[in-house]
């Protein structure tokens, strides 16, 4: 096995003392490893490319994955370890936050292909994401968002302070599998692949993300104080008993704005997308209950 700390993710805590406790329990759970710390997305790409066939255990959070998802190349079989903030990958799929305990299931728990959503940009740009796009209030105030990362919590207020005083109703035009699936004014759509995103949003208790399938969420929101509620209800995952809030499923939807966007934590800028399930470019190990709303652990 192959153990890679993100030490971008690590914040405070000592990268390389966390690659040494990683590996040892890898080693207490039966597997021989070796590992380095990467620092920039092209040590990265060279660490996943010198572990060859070997499963990596990729030791970091929701951002680690995603950076490594999107990198031009061929993915060794994962096993993740959370390091991050959020960690709404490893809840979603499973995974525990004891390093431990983690690093137990990274040598002994079955690979399983993951669900990855393509978001193919107007432009001419394409990114892979994992947990959703998000288009809308939440996008933007991501896009105003200047913390130096994402536990800054000051400037998260500060940046949604000012999404919201920008608001207004978005113009949206979304295809579902080619079908009209809803034309109108809203605050907020999710194309989702998991159930949470961002820092603590619990976006969708449907998501099961290897079934091929994406859930279009819908928050129509038509003015600031609907909008303020709106994503108080999103982040305690109340979202959808609320009047206004539609969800549709499919494989391949089309997502017409100008909104602005953001692929899971990164923001897309202003514009349309297109956005296809794809199957097969992950394999992350898990404990085998995708399907489970974890909302209540």
């Amino acid at each position: 096995m192959f153990v890679i700390v993100n030490g971008r993710a690590s914040g405070s805590v000592d990268a390389h003392a966390l690659l040494a406790e990683v590996t040892d329990h890898v080693h207490a759970a039966g597997a021989r490893a070796d590992g380095l710390v990467t620092h920039d997305d092209d040590e990265l790409r060279a660490a996943l490319t010198q572990a060859g066939d070997r499963r990596v255990v990729l030791v970091g959070g929701d951002g680690s994955l995603h950076t490594a998802l999107n990198l031009p190349v061929e993915l060794p079989e994962l096993a993740l370890v959370p390091a991050g903030r959020a960690n709404n990958v490893a809840r979603a799929l499973g995974i525990p936050a004891d390093h431990r305990a983690a690093a137990r299931m990274a040598v002994a728990g079955p690979a399983t292909v993951v669900d990855t959503l393509l978001v193919e940009e107007e432009g001419g740009r394409s990114t892979y994401s994992l947990e959703a796009l998000s288009a809308g209030l939440q996008a933007d105030a991501r896009g105003r968002y200047q913390g130096q990362n994402s536990a800054d919590l000051a400037a998260g207020v500060h940046a949604l302070a000012q999404a919201m005083r920008a608001y207004v109703p978005y113009a949206v035009d979304l295809e579902l599998d080619g079908q009209p699936a809803f034309a109108g004014h809203a605050g907020q759509v999710f194309l989702a692949n998991m159930p949470f995103f961002g820092f603590g949003f619990k976006i969708d208790p449907f998501a099961d993300p290897s079934d091929g399938l994406l859930e279009a969420i819908v928050l129509e929101a038509p003015s600031r104080v609907s909008a303020a509620t709106l994503l108080m209800s999103v982040y305690r995952g109340h979202h959808l008993e609320r009047a206004g809030v539609h969800v549709k499923r499919g494989r391949h939807a089309r997502l017409a704005g100008p909104l602005p966007m953001a692929a899971d934590g990164e923001p897309l800028g202003i514009g349309s997308a297109a956005v296809t399930v794809e199957h097969g470019r992950l394999r992350v190990v898990t404990s085998g209950r995708l399907a489970e709303a974890p909302w209540q652990a």
